[in-house]
Order: C-alpha cells, then sequence, then structure tokens
C-alpha cells in the first residue's frame, strides 16, 4: 500500500525530506529511495500511533490516532498549557514520525530481529562471546520519537484513573 496522507500516514515524503534538510546525520534518509522513504513513514506512523495519547479520538471511524478532540498538554519548551485544534496533527507527532522513520530506515533489520553474532561459543557451562561487541539491541521506538511526543502522552501509558474511597 502506497502513502496516503492522514489515512495510513501523518506526513508525507516532501515534508519529511524538508525535516531531514535541516537535521545533521540524516544522510541515510536523504539517500534512501522514495519508495522505502514511504515504507518507513507509514511504518513509523504505526509504530507512533500505539501510543495511549491524551484526548480523544475525533471520529471512532478515523484510520489514525490524530486527530483528537480536548487536547489540552504543558509545553515545556514554551513553559505553557497549548490547547491542540480539534483538526490538528500536533508538529510533536510528525517529529517522532520523523524520527521513527530514520531510526528504521537507520536499522534495516529492526522489525524482523537482529543476527547476532558471537566470536565464540562454549556448550559446557554455556559460554558466549562478544568481545568486539558488535551484538546490540536496539529498541523498536527510538527514544527520540518518545522524547518529543511525552507531553501529549497519557501518565504511566493508560487513560483508566481509579479513585480510593
Amino acid at each position: 500500500m502506497a502513502l496516503v496522507l492522514n489515512t495510513n500516514s501523518y506526513v508525507d515524503t516532501t515534508e519529511a525530506d524538508s525535516y531531514f534538510d535541516n537535521r545533521i546525520d540524516s544522510l541515510s534518509w536523504l539517500t534512501s529511495s522514495a519508495e522505502v522513504k514511504e515504507q518507513a513513514l507509514v511504518t513509523a506512523t504505526q509504530i507512533i500511533d500505539e501510543n495511549a495519547w491524551i484526548g480523544s479520538a475525533v471520529s471512532p471511524s478515523q484510520a489514525l490516532a490524530w486527530p483528537r478532540n480536548n487536547v489540552t498538554y504543558f509545553d515545556p519548551k514554551m513553559g505553557q498549557l497549548v490547547d491542540v485544534a480539534v483538526d490538528e496533527v500536533p508538529n510533536r507527532v510528525k517529529v517522532a514520525v520523523y524520527e521513527q522513520a530514520f531510526h528504521l530506515i537507520e536499522n534495516q533489520d529492526l522489525l524482523g530481529g537482529q543476527t547476532q553474532t558471537f566470536e565464540s561459543i562454549k556448550v559446557g557451562s554455556i559460554a558466549l562471546t562478544d568481545s568486539n561487541e558488535d551484538v546490540k539491541k536496539v529498541p523498536i521506538k527510538t527514544p527520540n520519537a518518545t522524547r518529543v511526543i511525552k507531553p501529549l502522552l497519557v501518565k504511566g501509558g493508560t487513560s483508566t484513573w481509579w479513585r480510593r474511597n
């Protein structure tokens, strides 16, 4: 499926290219094919969309989590509360998609599982050695994206709250 703005992605490749034109260390994005960029943006949107967002979806039939009703959040950069219009996808969500898409391109085998190579394996008393430390655990969600959207997330990752009587 091709990228369809606001149906399977919050941003298109033109917006993402503009973002990465001004971001340091973005060569892997800039040199990727249009098809790979679209796939990365669609997949990144799916990953970002899985968060527990403040507010509620405008329509139960909308394809993505945004736009949302009743969204007011504290913006730490501005030091004040920000109201998000009912028809708006916050720039924070878009930046998170850019960063998540970049993370997917930088780590091509991320969703398929990584191949681990060890320099030595011992069976008796089981021992694995990775002396050159080329085996690394890369998270599926990039911390860059999570940091950006944090003000828009429900605290504790759930919208259910409890009151003690």
